[in-house]
């Protein structure tokens, strides 16, 4: 983390959804910017330890998220941390909704197509590619900052500890329920939803992913390119090897997930505000 003193922390949100609970955790959340991005700012601490927090709102998608942290890179006075969460999918079949997965590192997925013509050029299987300083970096993965990690594993202990079980949708009808899980893990990034037994397995065991969602990667890759400690915190919403989320039950599913990743945030940033 940052050796400086600590006195503004970024939050990219991809949706709507993914903000409103925010506002009951942070109810002194205030609206500074309305178009072309929603940006919200609020403070957190007192004195000395004040920290002043921005949140924007990144909408779905790589290009999207990468664009909003880009943007709260280049507000006036930029964030020394990035945070960033919301739900996903389960790539690991034993993961359930409502468990929260903090990202020790981060990947961007692909097809088995795309993969086969990567190799055959001779490319990263999984490539995060960007300019710093006007020189190319390929690498695998983005680790998170093991300070971010390692706080955020204690918050989201007691996150899960405290929670009653998941009583959103997908839990599978076959299976009884089990206390939610904190666990630290791989979070893997692509602009879809999978669906498919045999994509789920190719992911696993290609990418060894432990959840899917469409921004995580693509935060953290700006993020490093402006040497910026970042945490994702990603808390399970479905899991497609057990079930299918209906039409009417993914925006439920999202929300409940979102709440949790939201509390594991908030408390992450008043642990750093103490």
């Amino acid at each position: 983390m940052t050796e400086n003193k600590l006195t503004h922390v970024g939050i990219v949100v991809p949706t709507s959804f993914e903000l409103e609970p925010y506002f009951e955790l942070w109810p002194q959340l205030e609206t500074i910017c309305e178009s072309p991005w929603q940006i919200y700012e609020t403070t957190v601490g007192s004195g000395d330890s004040k920290i002043t927090v921005q949140l924007i709102v990144s909408y779905i998608g790589p290009a999207n998220a990468a664009a909003a942290t880009e943007k709260l890179m280049n507000q006036t006075e930029p964030p020394q941390v990035i945070l960033h969460g919301g739900a996903a999918g389960a790539i690991n079949s034993t993961l359930m909704p409502g468990d929260v997965v903090l990202g020790r590192t981060v990947k961007t997925l692909c097809s088995q197509e795309i993969l086969a013509v990567r190799q055959s050029l001779l490319l990263s299987a999984s490539a995060i590619r960007y300019l710093k300083d006007g020189r190319p970096v390929h690498i695998d993965n983005l680790p998170a900052d093991l300070n971010l990690l390692q706080a955020a594993e204690l918050i989201a202990t007691k996150v899960c500890s405290d929670s009653a079980p998941w009583d959103g949708p997908g839990w599978p009808k076959d299976m009884t329920k089990r206390a939610s899980l904190a666990t630290c893990g791989t979070l893997g990034s692509q602009d879809g939803w999978t669906k498919s037994q045999d994509e789920l397995k190719y992911l696993a065991t290609t990418f060894g992913v432990d959840t899917e969602d469409m921004e995580s990667a693509y935060v953290a890759q700006i993020a490093a390119k402006h040497d910026i400690p970042f945490l994702a915190v990603r808390v399970v919403s479905n899991n497609e090897h057990t079930g299918t989320l209906s039409k009417e039950e993914i925006l439920p599913a999202i929300g409940s997930a979102a709440r949790r990743a939201a509390t594991v945030i908030c408390g992450l940033v008043d642990t750093l505000a103490v």
